[in-house]
């Protein structure tokens, strides 16, 4: 799970910072949301999808083991 952290800019914007170093991942994003912490913080779900997909080389995907002959359902 990353870190997320806001900070108040002014009364019309606020910092918003997702940090992936807890994931052993060297990667933070930083961007700028029109309103307050709360406005920041119901868009970093959205920010975090898009830091990772942007970075989809950082974020390996589990392999899956192969199907062997012996596992049941498959073809049927």
């Amino acid at each position: 799970m990353m870190i997320t952290t806001t900070e108040i800019i002014n009364d019309k914007r606020t910092k918003l910072t997702i940090d992936f170093n807890d994931e052993n991942i060297t990667l933070v994003g930083e961007t700028e949301v029109v309103g307050d912490e709360s406005k920041a913080l119901s868009y970093a779900p959205f920010f975090e999808q898009d830091l990772r997909r942007n970075n989809a080389e950082l974020f390996p995907v589990p392999e899956m083991p192969e199907a062997s002959e012996e596992m049941p359902g498959g073809d049927e």
